[in-house]
């Protein structure tokens, strides 16, 4: 069973709060860090959250805004300092209406045979601020948010696969790609691996959108390595090959939208086209090719994409 929330005073500024998931921490790092994911749990017990902007980079802004009883908001934000997924966050914080300054979190996943410890540590400017937040109703706020995270990722891991809704995004401007939620593949003598697709599109904005905020493809790599050329590199959940869209790189370049018919493997289709069309996806009917299933839909440039159901493999 997860366990529940402990939460400890360390050195003379900082609080340590600790919590462990029965669930992978690639999942428990997607919950703390996709807005969809985020909506459905973050807050203690009779609070939503109505605002939630994550640019998941170093050097990327994020706001959170919650409403509580009675129309009560609460606001409050920061700077991503470190993201090393499914691993470590490094972020700001501050507070719309509490001047006390900004403090720093780390938040740290560890799994360890299929469970994730959390463990984040606040630093506040000065001992006085960390007394004040330990007198105050923070850790039960907690406690209730981290219980509904607990029931989401239960919800989610009873039904036997990370969800097709993720999204995420490192980091624009930094050097390496994101740290991998397991070790790479080796490369064998002789092997080919295919790790990379070009996706041919006009807007890299738009199209990023779209990828991460509705497909929930993890963004990887958002930079610019020379003047005139960017490169994003986003990845479909657990799949062991990503997509990138360029500008700036001739080697690269094909017509816009001609794309066609690149699979994403699910373990439910009707539930991951619901899904999709949840999130303003415009997925065809499924169809039965002969025990395969099949559901076709396109991004905004025109490349088509299908989403197929082998059964055997669910």
């Amino acid at each position: 069973m997860s366990e529940g929330l402990t939460v400890t005073a360390s050195a003379d500024t900082e609080i340590v709060m600790t919590r462990t998931f029965d669930a992978p921490r690639a999942l428990v790092f997607d919950a703390f860090t996709r807005p969809e994911l985020l909506r459905r749990w973050h807050g203690a017990r009779g609070w939503e959250l109505v605002v939630c902007e994550i640019d998941l980079r170093p050097g990327g802004a994020w706001r959170f805004v919650s409403r509580g009883p009675g129309g009560a908001e609460m606001g409050h934000g920061g700077v991503y300092r470190e993201v090393a997924a499914p691993a470590r966050i490094v972020q700001t914080e501050t507070y719309d209406d509490w001047d006390a300054g900004e403090a720093l979190v780390t938040t740290v996943f560890d799994e360890r045979a299929g469970r994730t410890a959390m463990t984040s540590t606040v630093r506040y400017p000065s001992r006085e601020i960390r007394d004040g937040v330990l007198r105050s109703p923070m850790a039960r706020g907690a406690g209730e948010s981290y219980d509904r995270l607990a029931g989401m990722l239960g919800e989610t891991t009873a039904k036997g696969d990370h969800p097709m809704i993720d999204t995420s995004r490192p980091q624009e401007n930094a050097a390496p790609a994101k740290a991998p939620a397991a070790d790479p593949m080796p490369v064998l003598p002789g092997a080919m691996l295919l790790e990379l697709v070009p996706v041919p599109v006009k807007d890299i904005d738009r199209a990023k959108s779209f990828y991460a905020d509705r497909l929930g493809f993890q963004v990887d790599v958002d930079v610019r390595p020379a003047d005139g050329i960017r490169v994003v590199q986003l990845t479909p959940p657990g799949s062991a090959c990503s997509i990138t869209l360029t500008e700036g790189l001739d080697v690269l370049d094909m017509p816009v939208g001609t794309l066609r018919g690149l699979h994403l493997v699910v373990s439910d289709i009707e539930q991951a086209r619901a899904t999709l069309i949840e999130r303003g996806v415009d997925v065809r009917p499924v169809q039965d090719l002969g025990g395969v299933f099949y559901a076709y839909f396109a991004d905004p440039d025109g490349n088509t994409w299908t989403l197929q159901h082998m059964p055997w493999r669910s």
